[in-house]
């Protein structure tokens, strides 16, 4: 799919997701005018006004977009520094550089350290990453698995760019580490549409928060 047909569906994805939003306005203030004991809030009235410009920021600031932007960052350097296609290669017993052999293996030792510094941290007893009551899930650990996981990738998939001589330069680690932000720039503004659209729906039906 080119960039042209991407950019056609987001578009169309926007749109429907703005056209719901105006829809979701305008049934919001007919059910809270035709029907008060439905319990629905209406979007045009002042309280509407009031929490959809008060709330807006705090809508969009959650985790789950923290969580989005880790992966992307780390997910885009993998495929940037040329980590993906070297293990799809090596999968394939295809032939690969000496360098980027080099690369792999200093991954695989990466992932080694970094697998026995987790165990170290969750499994033996009285763990710094436990929660208070000895568990993994919920713990620090559990809450922090999605930025380990991005950490471990932009760090192994830098240091396959240095060794293997795919990154050369300051500037090209740092390309590397925006690459997914570039990629997946489209997502922003869906996400924005799609969580202001959902959070108004709660607004809306109090309901759907229990």
């Amino acid at each position: 799919m080119n960039i042209s047909n991407k950019g056609q569906i987001f578009g169309i994805i926007a749109i429907v997701l703005a056209a719901l939003q105006v829809v979701l306005v305008i049934v919001s203030w007919l059910l809270s005018a035709a029907m008060p004991d439905l319990m629905v809030r209406s979007l045009l009235g002042s309280e509407g006004f009031r929490w959809f410009f008060g709330h807006f920021a705090e809508n969009l600031s959650n985790s789950v977009l923290v969580d989005i932007l880790l992966l992307v960052i780390g997910g885009g350097a993998v495929v940037k520094s040329g980590l993906l296609v070297a293990v799809r290669r090596s999968f394939s017993k295809q032939q690969i550089l000496y360098l980027e052999k080099a690369g792999l293996w200093t991954v695989f030792i990466e992932l080694v350290a970094f697998a026995v510094v987790i165990i170290l941290l969750t499994a033996v007893p009285h763990a710094v990453l436990l929660s208070v009551t000895g568990h993994l899930f919920p713990s620090s650990f559990s809450e922090s698995i999605i930025p380990i996981v991005a950490f471990i990738l932009l760090v192994c998939s830098l240091t396959f760019g240095v060794v293997s001589g795919h990154l050369t330069s300051i500037g090209a680690a740092f390309n590397t580490m925006t690459y997914g932000i570039k990629a997946c720039s489209w997502f922003l503004p869906l996400y924005i549409l799609a969580v202001e659209l959902f959070k108004s729906m709660v607004f809306v039906f109090p309901q759907l928060a229990m």
